[in-house]
């Protein structure tokens, strides 16, 4: 067997989600099914495997059912206390319904049949959680070197995250400090949450937050290009506590300021739509085309590319980035399940 996986989480979440419960109801079959063909048996076969498969679905259900009732108090023990009580989950249910089945489906009434019986069955779901575990080690394995996998490529990513802006922020901070110490001070502090966030790489924020930073962001653009420069929310006024990863909306800001506005001598408004359904966040981005051939910026594309992949690896490819180009409009739109907002690789 695998060596213990030293983590913080559950050893056995797998076992929790779709899959795991589909693949725990489909190993537990195959094993009945062994076991009710199983030679020198007596009695009808398929009865005999209508009842072998009903005692382990129950048993390992109810096992499961009890593990997860408990995964909270699991996940702050040690690996070998949350696999003690894994084998001791499965086989008190195991003695449990043995006991139940031993006098509603086989009538024994002897004591050293019964004993037998229950011996029995205990050492096959014991070596059917067993092979659970195994499989569990696996599975858990090759997870982690998935999320490192992605961890480095989301790393690698996150590096390529250049924002042109620094030094134009810098000089505009610089010749503020002339005119308007406070709003000096303002964009230097908006100036230190960008470069702080573009340091949490694979993170996720409070979709609040990232309004704020997108905010900051704007603030920062609008010192530089003054009355050029226009943004028009779209936002509901009361937010609910969703997480989303850093950097997710402030980058479509960026690319539309950089494409619609910095190439525009009369300046652009830029729309930004934010719209929260049952299951999804969807951020809209739009602002008019303005560049022309001599004004194209090298590497047009490359941050929302950067974006697609970075929500492609934190989603699983369970995200979607459109663009569309059409009566001189360009729009970005962003679609991010709402679930499992909070976690991060």
């Amino acid at each position: 067997m695998s060596k213990l996986l030293q983590s913080d989480a559950l050893l056995f979440s797998a076992l929790f989600n779709e899959r795991g419960v589909l693949a725990s109801l489909v190993v537990t079959q195959v094993i009945a099914v062994v076991l009710a063909f199983a030679p020198n048996t007596q009695g009808d076969i398929w009865l005999r495997l209508g009842v072998i498969s009903l005692f382990l679905h129950l048993t390992v259900l109810s096992s499961t059912s009890a593990l997860y009732l408990f995964k909270r108090f699991l996940q702050k023990r040690t690996d070998v206390f949350q696999l003690t009580l894994f084998f001791t989950s499965f086989l008190l249910f195991t003695c449990i319904y043995s006991v139940l089945f031993s006098h509603f489906a086989f009538d024994i009434n002897k004591a050293d049949t019964l004993i037998y019986f229950v011996l029995r069955n205990c050492l096959t779901v014991f070596l059917l959680a067993a092979l659970f575990v195994q499989f569990l080690f696996i599975y858990t394995e090759k997870e982690q070197q998935t999320k490192a996998l992605s961890r480095a490529e989301l790393d690698a990513l996150q590096a390529r995250i250049r924002p042109h802006f620094l030094y134009n922020s810098l000089n505009t901070a610089a010749e503020l400090t002339h005119h308007d110490a406070d709003a000096a001070e303002q964009a230097i502090l908006a100036l230190a949450a960008l470069s702080q966030a573009a340091m949490r790489s694979g993170k996720s924020v409070l979709l609040n937050d990232e309004i704020t930073l997108s905010k900051q962001y704007v603030a920062l653009e609008t010192w530089r290009f003054g009355e050029r420069l226009k943004v028009d929310w779209q936002i509901p006024n009361e937010l609910p506590i969703l997480h989303i990863p850093c950097l997710t909306l402030q980058p479509l800001i960026e690319n539309a300021v950089c494409h619609g506005v910095e190439t525009s001598e009369s300046g652009a408004i830029i729309n930004v739509e934010l719209h929260i359904t049952t299951g999804y966040i969807t951020m809209i981005v739009t602002n008019p085309i303005t560049i022309t051939n001599n004004q194209t910026r090298p590497n047009n594309g490359m941050a929302l590319d950067n974006i697609r992949q970075r929500l492609n690896i934190y989603y699983k490819n369970k995200a979607q980035l459109v663009i569309t180009n059409k009566n001189d409009v360009f729009r970005v739109k962003v679609i991010i399940p709402k679930h499992n907002t909070e976690s991060s690789l």
